[in-house]
């Protein structure tokens, strides 16, 4: 009884209007997500979709929190929307698809001439050349089976394995990703050269997700890489994966889009910023100076002030382009004094000398962790595979003895041209062996 319940329900699951349904409601969905920002502060959706002026005369803040549209691929009622969609592909792949391959391999044997009037193609034979007809059949690839005066032949059943395959990719992509928004986990930090820091300021974590304890990453170098004509070709980090014990279980050089992978995490290198100007002061005082970004269009400039205040009398400016060492050096009025280098040593008067030890810079860095990416790309893997499986024609040869001839016919469920030529070739071979 409970064997019979269960049927009655997969084959209900398996309904096409209903899969055609669900797909239809989640992609619908989807774009809906696309247009609603996700994962964003409760003051921005109030601040974006205010009750004085709705999207669309009626979507405020308020629906979209109650709905759950604010983290709609992850919010409970989508979730069951894609276990239904999934349900019903595995339901269909095990109601139908894979009863319908085992159907495919049972021998089909025609007894009659006249049930073979109906196929695409057919021919006779003179008798006593079954033997042959059924030898070149196995040389085209085909399975041969003969029962007495009845011939069978197929070839390319592994075509008819591919919407199977198909489905499957599509559970497994499903599950993936449904697996990943719920354990993953998305970052972006900030980190200065040589410092060892933790995963934290997190902009994504999912229900499931969780911090690995004994992790963490230092900074051991960052770097850029300029054109001839002075613009930024490449950023990089030195990094190194390290126990709460200080114990080094990776180290890489990053730059964009080579991360570094490590049990699911991966560590993407984003971004860089200056974050202060070491120097050294005639009364060898070591100054970390802090500065300010300014950004112009498209340009980035750093700004600080010299503490050269109680030596000089009047302020300085010192204004960075770019990593490649270069600063100029201002007074308060705007007039450029001088343009130098890092290492240098800088006289700012007879008797005042500056030496620019070093950049303070960090690095930008993205971290993620999507438990489920293994999954999602075994999917796309097998889908691949079956859109190259499902070329594969599936062909289907009868024979039938009469006491004068023997009857022979053919179909294909795809590239019927070509089956033709090969069901000519075939008989051409055959009568040859006669001649």
């Amino acid at each position: 009884m409970k064997n019979k319940y269960l049927t009655t329900i997969a084959k209900k699951l398996a309904n096409l209007q209903l899969a055609i349904s669900l797909l239809f409601t989640i992609g619908l969905i989807i774009a809906i997500g696309t247009i609603i920002e996700q994962d964003q502060s409760l003051n921005f959706y109030k601040q974006n979709y205010s009750d004085i002026s709705p999207m669309f005369g009626f979507l405020t803040w308020k629906i979209i929190i109650f709905l759950g549209l604010d983290k709609i691929y992850t919010v409970w009622w989508f979730l069951v929307l894609l276990g239904l969609f999934a349900a019903s592909l595995l339901s269909c792949t095990l109601t139908t698809q894979l009863p319908s391959i085992k159907t495919f391999k049972i021998w089909k044997f025609y007894n009659k001439p006249v049930q073979l009037k109906s196929l695409s193609i057919t021919d006779t034979l003179d008798r006593g050349l079954f033997n042959s007809f059924a030898y070149y059949c196995n040389d085209n690839n085909y399975h041969f089976f003969r029962q007495n005066k009845k011939g069978y032949a197929y070839s390319g059943l592994l075509g008819r394995v591919a919407p199977a395959v198909v489905h499957i990719s599509i559970i497994l992509l499903l599950i993936g990703s449904t697996f990943g928004s719920l354990g993953g986990y998305t970052a972006q930090q900030f980190v200065p050269r040589g410092e060892i820091t933790h995963i934290q300021n997190l902009t994504k974590f999912g229900n499931i997700s969780s911090l690995p304890n004994d992790l963490s990453f230092r900074i051991n170098d960052f770097w850029i890489t300029y054109t001839k004509d002075l613009k930024t070709d490449q950023f990089y980090s030195d990094l190194s994966l390290l126990t709460n014990q200080g114990k080094e279980l990776k180290r890489k050089t990053i730059f964009v889009n080579e991360p570094l992978l490590y049990n699911n995490i991966a560590l993407y290198q984003t971004d860089w910023d200056i974050v202060g100007l070491k120097v050294k002061l005639p009364n060898n005082e070591i100054f970390q100076i802090p500065v300010k970004k300014i950004t112009k269009g498209s340009r980035k400039f750093w700004f600080c002030s010299l503490p050269v205040d109680k030596f000089l009398g009047k302020k300085l400016s010192v204004v960075i382009n770019d990593l490649n060492g270069q600063f100029f050096i201002y007074d308060s009025k705007g007039i450029l004094l001088q343009q130098s280098r890092i290492g240098d040593s800088v006289y700012l008067s007879d008797d005042l000398n500056i030496q620019f030890l070093s950049f303070l810079t960090n690095t930008g860095l993205q971290i993620k962790s999507d438990p489920g990416i293994n999954t999602v790309y075994l999917s796309f893997l097998l889908l691949m595979l079956s859109i190259y499986v499902s070329f594969f024609t599936y062909s289907q040869i009868w024979l039938v003895e009469s006491t004068q001839k023997i009857i022979v016919g053919g179909t294909s469920n795809r590239a019927v041209l070509f089956f033709q030529q090969q069901f000519r070739k075939i008989f051409k071979r055959v009568t040859k062996v006669v001649r």
